[in-house]
């Protein structure tokens, strides 16, 4: 009993991961979402993908300057515990899980236009996400609520098409769109009297609602039956309180666009064997 509450830990543990993998402020839970690995042995216990990349995105949510970060890609595959059910493998169908995201810190001294407004420190979100895929399309819904830099309600939903031209390449791509409470839209795009006064910007109220529009692509192509690589690129326009604060109309860009490549191993272990 003791061993299969710790692995039950360990996985839970395992799968908070793909936040990291979201590194970016972006709509990049579709990392986590869109994952199609290749087929998992179910002689197997515990499937992990670890594996690292580089993604060129803005280095905060609204700027328009760009830079080059580090991609972690990690993921809990598959988990099979004595007496539950299945967790992760390829399915078709509706399914329920976990939803993470993680967002940089963002500091004033990145942008001149920032100065007085203040850091913000990094994010970690948690959450549940829906999902429903058939053979050529899916779609699914997430909410999360975030710990840290903002503890905010934020969530998105999307839609996609599924092309799977052989047994080793498969693309997503399709549209989405967010929403964020008035505690994101605060931390991230409001102006208080104070930070106003300290940095010129006009004050400003950001309310909540819908964040961003996009559009969203991920492809993995199974170089061997290990090793993937991945494929990510998206744009997104930022919407409403979000588009119209002054840290985005004085010191950034409404559109906000993102590209990165990486490489990642599937390790397999066999743990009531």
């Amino acid at each position: 009993m003791k061993k299969t509450i710790g692995l039950a830990a360990l996985a839970a543990s395992v799968a908070a991961a793909p936040a990291i993998a979201a590194d970016s402020g972006d709509q990049s839970q579709y990392d986590a979402q869109f994952a199609d690995p290749t087929p998992v042995d179910t002689g197997v216990d515990l499937s992990i993908r670890i594996g690292i990349g580089g993604v060129y995105k803005p280095d905060y949510e609204g700027s328009d300057d760009y830079e080059l970060s580090p991609w972690p890609i990690v993921s809990l595959e598959y988990l099979k515990l004595p007496g539950l059910n299945e967790i992760g493998g390829r399915k078709v169908g509706f399914s329920i899980g976990p939803s993470f995201n993680f967002i940089g810190s963002r500091d004033q001294d990145q942008d001149p236009a920032l100065i007085g407004i203040g850091d913000v420190d990094s994010a970690v979100e948690v959450g549940l996400k829906g999902t429903y895929e058939v053979n050529n399309w899916g779609a699914y819904a997430a909410i999360r609520r975030g710990f840290g830099g903002h503890e905010g309600v934020v969530g998105e939903i999307a839609a996609y098409g599924i092309w799977r031209p052989n047994e080793r390449f498969v693309l997503r791509a399709g549209p989405d769109l967010s929403f964020a409470s008035a505690d994101y839209f605060d931390t991230y795009f409001s102006v208080t009297p104070s930070q106003a006064a300290a940095s010129g910007l006009p004050a400003y109220n950001a309310g909540s609602g819908l964040k961003a529009a996009g559009l969203q692509a991920v492809a993995v192509y199974s170089w061997t039956e290990k090793v993937d690589l991945h494929f990510r690129a998206g744009y997104e326009r930022l919407l409403d309180g979000a588009a119209d604060s002054p840290i985005v109309t004085v010191a950034g860009s409404e559109n906000q666009f993102s590209v990165g490549m990486g490489i990642s191993y599937r390790v397999d272990l066999d743990l009531f064997r």
